[in-house]
């Protein structure tokens, strides 16, 4: 797992503490070390994730728990999940129940998939009004629930590029952009090496 700043790449050290509720943060407990829970915040870590591992390694898994635990204690007005999920479509069934998922997208339709992830770029557009609008420059600065965090989960983002490469440039505008948005991108893949491009890694 690497969770690094958008302007200096680094593995991070999760933290070990108590999420903090009145930093409006995304801290959640992941698992647990000899040392006790591993907490990683996609605020203060992030804003954006790299889940890398191979077949089986449970890396579908660990997204389930990862949007569970940033879900817990958090009302859908405060973080919203968009889930995309190129295996067929049932790594997060587990989660289809919960109200603060706006929905779920596979292979099973990849052409409306496109068409969501695409039109995130006017969901960041809406964002950037809003914020205007409020005279802010970051959705730190608004009042709790105006505006929710969103996080795009992707399980296996190879094959959601693999036959669309202009999406590249659509994930690397929504890294670039997302921090001061509110937008986070969580993106987990086999080898993300030579899969996931400089444009989104910076």
């Amino acid at each position: 797992l690497a969770v690094g700043r958008h302007d200096e790449q680094r593995s991070a050290e999760p933290a070990r503490a108590t999420p903090n509720r009145a930093t409006r943060d995304l801290a959640a407990p992941i698992g647990r070390d000899a040392d006790g829970p591993v907490i990683v915040d996609l605020v203060a870590d992030g804003p954006h994730a790299l889940v890398g591992g191979t077949t089986g390694s449970g890396k579908s898994e660990l997204l389930v728990s990862w949007v569970l635990a940033m879900a817990h204690g958090r009302r859908p007005d405060e973080v919203a999940f968009l889930l995309v999920d190129f295996k067929g479509g049932a790594a997060f069934a587990p989660l289809a129940g919960l109200p603060h998922v706006v929905g779920i997208l596979s292979d099973l339709d990849a052409r409306l998939t496109r068409r969501a992830i695409e039109s995130l770029r006017a969901e960041l557009l809406r964002r950037e009004r809003l914020l205007a609008d409020a005279g802010v420059r970051s959705i730190d600065e608004l009042p709790s629930g105006a505006l929710a965090r969103l996080v795009v989960v992707v399980d296996e983002f190879a094959a959601v590029v693999s036959g669309q490469p202009e999406l590249h440039d659509v994930f690397a505008d929504l890294a670039a952009r997302g921090r001061s948005l509110g937008l986070h991108l969580v993106l987990c893949t086999q080898r993300p090496a030579g899969v996931v491009r400089d444009g989104v890694l910076a």
